[in-house]
């Protein structure tokens, strides 16, 4: 669930204006606290079948990165049918999480087709998939699921109730927007990460593609807007190779995770999970 920091504290020392410890804003997850320090390692799970799936899952918990995203558009291809696919995921859930153990966690998306994924959905049919993985909770057990993604761009009404079961459950949402054409102007990226937040979601996330270095530098300025607004945690990324760079510099520009590859990764640009790790940790501000 989403976990506030105690308020600033002032320090003074004789002769000096006082000093102000500034405390963010953060969301915590089996121990995992996004927006504090070093930047977290997503890990998209990508596989088609259940059984590619468990085998990708094994090979990323053997990674530094500790959350793991299960790219539901991805999963099961040969299922037409809204219900089968939701049938299928269910099935498969529990031997997901019980691949990953208990220290890593479990943020579910499903990335339509007009943001870059691999299927299209119903508002009606997103947000009973989103729901019933929120609320598959059995009594006296931690959630399966810990955070959950919501495309902002779909039905007001549909994205509400799904951030309103999230927290009724306890699961963090993270609320995203992928633009796979270009990079807006920074007052725009700003304005959709704040209103992301406006909206309740615990991790506004802004994906956007760059068509010249410029690009790249814009997006980081934006996510440096966001971070100094101390209002939680959020995620900017700048895809493609082009972007690559905005993954490792994460930290520096205030992003609070970045996403990395074990096998097949989900968007352009991904680097090696291991090989962002050691990215992060050498550029640490």
């Amino acid at each position: 669930m989403t976990h506030e920091t105690t308020p600033p504290e002032e320090s003074t020392t004789a002769g000096s204006a006082p000093e102000t410890d500034v405390r963010r804003r953060t969301a915590t997850v089996r121990g995992i606290e996004l927006g504090r320090a070093r930047p977290e390692i997503i890990v998209p799970l990508v596989e088609p079948d259940e059984e590619s799936l468990l085998e990708q899952a094994a090979a990323a918990v053997g990674t530094r990165a500790r959350v793991m995203e299960w790219r539901l558009d991805r999963f099961r291809p040969d299922l037409e049918d809204v219900t089968d696919h939701l049938d299928a995921v269910l099935a498969a859930l529990p031997r997901l999480r019980g691949q990953l153990g208990p220290d890593k966690a479990l943020l579910v998306t499903f990335r339509t087709a007009a943001e870059g994924g691999a299927r299209t959905i119903s508002d009606q049919n997103l947000g009973i998939l989103l729901e019933n993985l929120i609320s598959g909770r059995r009594a006296g057990t931690q959630a399966a699921v810990d955070l959950v993604d919501i495309e902002t761009s779909r039905d007001p009404a549909m994205v509400a109730r799904v951030i309103a079961a999230a927290h009724r459950h306890g699961t963090v949402v993270v609320g995203s927007f992928h633009d796979m054409d270009s990079t807006p102007a920074e007052e725009t990226m700003v304005e959709i990460l704040r209103s992301q937040r406006r909206l309740g979601v615990d991790i506004p996330k802004l994906a956007v593609t760059p068509r010249s270095s410029r690009d790249v530098l814009t997006l980081l300025s934006a996510s440096l807007t966001i971070a100094e607004d101390l209002s939680g945690p959020h995620i900017a990324i700048s895809m493609g190779s082009l972007g690559a760079s905005s993954r490792a510099a994460a930290e520096t520009f205030g992003s609070a995770a970045t996403f990395a590859t074990v096998g097949a990764g989900s968007a352009p640009g991904q680097l090696a999970a291991e090989d962002v790790a050691r990215m992060l940790e050498l550029l640490r501000p």
